[in-house]
C-alpha cells in the first residue's frame, strides 16, 4: 500500500509526532509513505514528496508541520482533481491532519479514496474528540504567559487580561483560565453583560488587589469590553495577548502520547479497508466511521 500524508488549517505543535508516528506503523506493514506539500492546496497542485522514518524522526520534537499547510475555501469543487492527483501518484489511502474544516474534506473524499483523519489543533474543537493534538502543548504555553502575569500583578495591582487563541470557541481559554486561578473567564459562547463583569472585578480585586481575566480571542469586541471595565473601576488595565507563538513550540510529552496512539489507530483502520476518523474519547484512542456522531458541545465551567 501507498500512503499519504497532510497536514491542513492551523498548525499545531504534535502535528511533526504524528507525520513520524504514522510513518513508523506503515513502515511495520512495509507500506509506502509519501508527503503532501502545503496541506490540501498542495493536494489540489500534486505536490507529493517521498517520507522516510529516518527523516521524520527528526521533525517529530520540532512545533508546526515540516510538511506545510493551507486552507482552501472551495475544497469540494476541486475534488476530481485530487482523485485523479492520487490516481497518478499510485496512492492508496490518505491520512489528513487538522480540525473540523479538514475533517470535512476528508469526509468528502473518503466516498472515492480511502481516508483517515486525525484531529490536529490548539482550538480543542472537533466534533466527537475530547483532546486533538496541539491542545495540551497551547494550554501549558498560555499557563507559563498567565503564571508571569500574576508574578507582575502581585508587585503592582492592575486589572490583567490575557488574550488567548481559539478561534471562535472557548475551549482553550477555559482550560486555561481553570489552570491558573484566574478571576473571570470570558469566552465567545456566553458574552457577559459589563455589570457582572464588573461585579466579578470587584469581588477579585478587594480580596487580591488586581484581577486576573482570561479571555478567548473570539470574544466579541474584547479591547472595547477591557477598556470599559477599567473605566468603570478607574483603573489602569493591561493585556496580553499570545498569538501565534500559542501554536508553536516542542510538544508536551501528553501530546506526542496522543498523537502516537491517533496515529496507530488510524493506520489499523486503514488497513482494514476502512474511511474514518481516529478521535480521542475517554481517555483512548478510537476509530469512528466518517458517517457516525459529530457533535462536540461547549460547557461553561464555573472558575
Amino acid at each position: 500500500m501507498k500512503l499519504a500524508l497532510l497536514t491542513s488549517g492551523g498548525d499545531a505543535p504534535g502535528m511533526n509526532m504524528a507525520l513520524w508516528a504514522l510513518c513508523h506503523e506503515a513502515e511495520k506493514k512495509g507500506w509506502q509513505v509519501v508527503g503532501v506539500e502545503e496541506g490540501l492546496q498542495g493536494l489540489i497542485d500534486a505536490k507529493f514528496r517521498p517520507l522516510q522514518v529516518r527523516e521524520v524522526l527528526r521533525w517529530a520534537r520540532r512545533g508546526g508541520t515540516e510538511l506545510g499547510s493551507s486552507r482552501v475555501s472551495n475544497f469540494p469543487k476541486h475534488i476530481e482533481t485530487v482523485v485523479q492527483n492520487l490516481k497518478n501518484e499510485a496512492v492508496d489511502a490518505l491520512v489528513i491532519l487538522g480540525g473540523n474544516g479538514s475533517s470535512q474534506a476528508a469526509a468528502a473524499l473518503s466516498s472515492k479514496v480511502l481516508t483517515a483523519f486525525l484531529p490536529a489543533t490548539i482550538d480543542n474543537d472537533v466534533l466527537d474528540s475530547d483532546s486533538s493534538i496541539g491542545f495540551d502543548t497551547a494550554l501549558n504555553s498560555a499557563i507559563r504567559l498567565a503564571d508571569g502575569i500574576r508574578d507582575s500583578a502581585d508587585s503592582i495591582p492592575r486589572l490583567f487580561a490575557l488574550e488567548t487563541l481559539g478561534g471562535d470557541t472557548g475551549f482553550l481559554a477555559q482550560e486555561v483560565a481553570q489552570a491558573v486561578g484566574a478571576d473571570v473567564l470570558l469566552v465567545p459562547e456566553y458574552p457577559m453583560e459589563l455589570a457582572e463583569l464588573i461585579q466579578l472585578t470587584k469581588i477579585a480585586t478587594e480580596k487580591n488587589r488586581y484581577a486576573l481575566i482570561v479571555a478567548s480571542e473570539g470574544y466579541p469586541n474584547l479591547t472595547d469590553v477591557i477598556d470599559d471595565l477599567a473605566k468603570a473601576m478607574n483603573t489602569r488595565s493591561r493585556m496580553s495577548r499570545i498569538g501565534h507563538a500559542q501554536r508553536g513550540g516542542t510538544p508536551t510529552g501528553f501530546e506526542r502520547i496522543l498523537a502516537r496512539s491517533l496515529a496507530t489507530e488510524a493506520v489499523k483502520g486503514l488497513a482494514k479497508n476502512e474511511s474514518g476518523r481516529a478521535l480521542w474519547q475517554a481517555g483512548k484512542a478510537v476509530w469512528l466511521p466518517f458517517a457516525e456522531a459529530h457533535h462536540k458541545d461547549f460547557k461553561l465551567e464555573p472558575l
